[in-house]
């Protein structure tokens, strides 16, 4: 095709053909200039089609994703709704002990009391995609932006989860180690897969069967249930977990907002 250009070009010049020449190679140059622009348009295309195949695969995965650390929120302010219910329980028994109350009951309650829940999301794949810097795959500039700040919402959530970490840490593990016999509340967590399910986020539990003989050891929950210090105890879980879970239904919600724009994207990409 070249050579037939360059033959007709030199046709017109060895004619002497000056005004037909410069229109040809005007005419040349603008077919030159389309079949270009034609070629960028379909690299453009072809680039389109490549980055909306990405962006679902990328949906498909955050949606996963998102959906996983909702049903994990919802978890742990389910969690944090029994420990409430075990907190009334147990200063119940305090001041209004009843007759056939057993240690099971006590140390199910305590067991309930002393759980540390704390939500762990799961943020591979919206981590990689801020750190190799492909959330422009993403063209639904709401959903990057929620993306992108998701981590940094956690914070606030993260403080409150410390605090009531830290109450059981440093208060109340050591005083019932000082004051009860634990291994009744050993053996309600270690030996409850459902509720070690809840707690234990991606990790397999592990078979405690053999100890079990060890820790099934019956206490006199009379003088902790007697002790002021312990009410106080209580009572300072009691006071902490409505801010923790308000802060963990934040999240919920946001949570969930990411999740049903993901949904839309995915339905206008496929549009």
């Amino acid at each position: 095709m070249i050579k037939f250009f360059r033959k007709i070009r030199q046709n017109l010049i060895s004619e002497g053909k000056t005004t037909k020449y410069f229109k040809y190679a005007i005419g040349e140059i603008f077919l030159v200039v389309i079949g270009i622009l034609i070629a960028l348009q379909i690299n453009n295309w072809n680039e389109d089609l490549k980055n909306s195949k990405q962006e679902q695969e990328i949906l498909t995965q955050l949606v996963a994703e998102y959906q996983s650390n909702y049903e994990q929120i919802e978890t742990k302010i389910g969690l944090r709704n029994n420990m409430i219910t075990s907190c009334i329980k147990v200063l119940n028994y305090m001041h209004n002990r009843p007759e056939n109350l057993s240690v099971d009951s006590v140390d199910y309650h305590i067991s309930q009391i002393i759980l540390r829940p704390t939500f762990d999301p799961q943020l591979g794949v919206s981590n990689e995609l801020i750190y190799s810097g492909k959330l422009y795959l993403i063209r639904n500039s709401k959903l990057r932006n929620r993306i992108s700040s998701y981590s940094s919402f956690l914070e606030e959530l993260k403080e409150e989860e410390q605090a009531l970490f830290n109450i059981t840490e440093d208060q109340i593990l050591p005083f019932l180690v000082e004051h009860y016999q634990i291994g009744g509340l050993i053996t309600n967590y270690l030996f409850d897969d459902e509720l070690r399910s809840k707690v234990v986020i991606g990790e397999q539990l592990s078979d405690f069967s053999e100890i079990k003989e060890y820790l099934n050891k019956k206490a006199d929950f009379n003088e902790l249930l007697g002790h002021p210090d312990f009410e106080d105890n209580i009572m300072r879980v009691l006071s902490s977990i409505p801010y923790t879970n308000e802060q963990s239904i934040g999240v919920k919600d946001k949570t969930a907002e990411i999740i049903q724009l993901i949904k839309s994207a995915k339905t206008t990409t496929n549009d």
